[in-house]
């Protein structure tokens, strides 16, 4: 069990560390001994999935490099220079939030290459706006921004008459979230021709999506306690209950966890350890708070059972 920790300890040590939080290997242990007799199989499948969702700085800034490379690609700017004399970088989200963190990476990365800044290059005119983030989950915060941004200074209409272009840039994707804020966007403005979109790592949690990978928690109905089965009953929402189970024959092909067998074990354990949360709450539990992690108040479901990790937090959907 040491030498998982050790390599759990390896993937992550640099979670937090910028806020002065530095996790030891007992802290691991800490953790892993909370799920009692299932303590080893949860910290060997835990270190089974970090490889594939664990985002650490160094891994960020490639990310956006990649970006940068896909936006002079993609938009046929013929230099780097022409790219960040066209290229205005939209600061939408408040002061500390992830945003503001990527545009300051984002800096450093242009002022190695360069030695130029971002700002440098602000009163030459844009032709692409460049809406970046670390992850879009159900889509509420982009969709909200990018409705605001585009009621502004005629940029619905330069979108529409194709004389600007906009691109999210967005490291992680949820696929039902993307659903819902292309559908949103498009049921308020129409067609936005001139909208692009690219990202790193997709979440397939969109069970009406064909062959989705499921890289989520997200249980089976077989099996299930009887405290588990009254909870979703008693849950006042109304929405998506079909969406609170997976199907026993989804995904297709297991690619995500370490077996099949292994995926519907640890997903039965998270969902009763966050029920045994919950329960442990004293007053009232906001409609949101599920087991599985956060979930619109409306949706009939456990919770969106991401797992996906930066170096900066630990999303609590």
């Amino acid at each position: 069990m040491q030498e998982k920790i050790e390599a759990i300890y390896e993937i992550i040590k640099d979670y937090r560390n910028e806020d002065g939080i530095f996790i030891t290997q007992d802290d691991i242990q800490t953790w892993g001994e909370q799920f009692g007799p299932h303590t080893e199989f949860m910290l060997n499948e835990v270190l089974h999935l970090l490889k594939q969702v664990y985002l650490s700085k160094a891994d960020a800034r490639k990310a956006l490099q990649l970006f940068v490379d896909n936006h002079i690609q993609h938009y046929k700017f013929p230099s780097f220079e022409s790219y960040l004399e066209n290229t205005c970088f939209l600061q939408l989200q408040p002061k500390g939030k992830s945003q503001q963190v990527l545009l300051k990476m984002l800096d450093e990365l242009i002022f190695d290459k360069n030695g130029h800044h971002i700002q440098d290059y602000a009163d030459h005119p844009k032709t692409l706006y460049v809406y970046l983030d670390d992850i879009l989950a159900t889509g509420g915060t982009i969709r909200n921004d990018l409705i605001k941004w585009l009621e502004q200074d005629n940029h619905l209409k330069k979108i529409q008459e194709r004389t600007i272009n906009l691109e999210l840039s967005i490291i992680c994707v949820h696929t039902w979230g993307l659903n819902f804020l292309l559908f949103g966007l498009q049921q308020k403005f129409g067609t936005l021709t001139n909208l692009g979109y690219s990202f790193c790592y997709t979440i397939q949690n969109h069970l009406k999506f064909y062959n989705q990978d499921l890289n989520i928690a997200i249980p089976v109905k077989e099996g299930q306690s009887q405290e588990v089965i009254q909870y979703l009953s008693k849950l006042t929402a109304e929405k998506y209950e079909d969406y609170a189970f997976r199907n026993e024959f989804q995904p297709k092909q297991e690619v995500f966890f370490s077996s099949p067998e292994n995926r519907i074990k640890y997903e039965n354990i998270l969902l009763e350890k966050g029920l045994y949360i919950i329960n442990q709450i004293r007053g009232p539990i906001r409609p949101n708070i599920r087991p599985l992690g956060l979930i619109n108040p409306k949706y009939k479901t456990f919770g969106l059972g991401t797992h996906f990790i930066t170096w900066r937090n630990v999303p609590n959907n």
